[in-house]
């Protein structure tokens, strides 16, 4: 047996390297499915995570395995070579490994934070979320220089990565760049807060939704009708930004209504009052103070008079910006119904058209 193995090294060594590598693979493996198997139960967004944890470490089982073997096939005067090879394929694997995990790690934490803040209105999930992406492309840029260090070649690269100098030499060189520039501008969101993750808000004058996610690069607004609009966080930092939960939520609506000059002004002002004081979405925003004076909760003024009809506006205040849209729109329809039955007109515009004769007609 010994005289075997003594006359066959390179054979038994290959036996031994694919014995380990096998072994390696196969723990790997049912460790993972157990691991995979919990999160699956549990719904633990982590699975994506462990599954690259474990493909990271089935490669570093295999370069490994065949770095290992690749000694049968050199001199012993390579070996030196192939040692400091092995070194830095176990360097590079223990790194990746201990990022993913890092990573995990965070993620975890950062998610256990936003779904409290999101429970809890004295915390603010907009600055968790964008931590969470700051730290998570921190993390990898940490581990791809550690990674680098184990290169001659590369060495100076990780170095000037990990010092402060190398860093802010890097911001000032690409300070300009259209990525920086949305990294710095959702810093200044976070920073100064113009709005949060759920809040209804207006970007320039055509987007608004609720705001769903802030990353490094952008902000996810998803619209009225379930669209998601990914706008550059350097835009969002441009554009003026309407925010309709800043502070209070309450909103006044106007309900603005043409009638004709013929009609009765003053009856038309007491149907809009009275239909929308009694339409259950109408938020009463008097003070004491105006409840004492008889102050009514919709206040209507006559507006302007126009070309074919006098204008009245009805000042409605309701709890949110939703509530307030969707008191508008059904008031528009109730008073309609009620000035149709009262008689009073709702003008629109007529055209008198005069036609002329330019030659007199032929008499026979």
């Amino acid at each position: 047996m010994f005289e075997f193995i003594e006359s066959n090294k390179k054979i038994t060594w290959l036996i031994i390297v694919a014995t380990f590598t096998l072994l390696m693979l196969i723990l790997v493996r049912l460790v993972f499915s157990k691991i995979n198997k919990r999160a699956v139960e549990r719904a633990s967004k982590n699975i994506y995570t462990y599954r690259s944890i474990q493909r990271t470490l089935n490669i570093f089982f295999g370069i490994l395995g065949l770095s290992l073997a690749s000694y049968t096939l050199f001199d012993g005067d390579k070996y030196e070579v192939i040692s400091k090879n092995i070194e830095r394929i176990i360097w590079i694997g223990f790194v990746a490994v201990a990022t993913l995990i890092t990573v995990a790690l965070t993620r975890s934490y950062f998610r256990h934070k936003i779904t409290q803040s999101f429970e809890s209105d004295k915390q603010d999930p907009t600055t968790y979320k964008y931590l969470n992406s700051l730290c998570t492309i921190f993390i990898y840029i940490i581990g791809i220089s550690l990674a680098a260090y184990s290169f001659p070649d590369l060495r100076f690269l990780a170095q000037s990565a990990m010092t402060g100098a190398g860093v802010i030499a890097l911001v000032i060189g690409v300070a300009s760049q259209e990525a920086i520039s949305n990294l710095v501008s959702g810093a200044f969101i976070v920073a100064f807060k113009p709005f949060q993750i759920g809040h209804t808000v207006q970007i320039g004058s055509t987007i608004k939704g609720v705001v769903e996610d802030l990353t490094l690069r952008h902000t996810v607004i998803r619209d009225f009708q379930n669209r998601r609009i990914i706008i550059p966080n350097a835009i969002v930092n441009k554009e003026y930004v309407t925010n309709f939960n800043m502070v209070e939520t309450k909103v006044c609506e106007w309900l603005e209504v043409g009638i004709g000059y013929g009609s009765d002004v003053d009856l038309a002002i007491a149907i809009i009052r009275e239909s929308a004081e009694s339409h259950p979405l109408i938020f009463d925003n008097r003070t004491p103070e105006e409840v004492a004076e008889g102050k009514p909760i919709v206040d209507v003024r006559l507006v302007a008079w126009a070309d074919s009809s006098v204008n009245l506006r009805a000042y409605m205040w309701a709890d949110n910006s939703d509530d307030g849209v969707l008191l508008r729109h059904q008031l528009l329809k109730a008073v309609k119904a009620k000035f149709e039955a009262q008689g009073i007109e709702i003008p629109f515009p007529h055209r008198v058209i005069i036609q002329k004769t330019m030659y007199p007609p032929t008499v026979n």
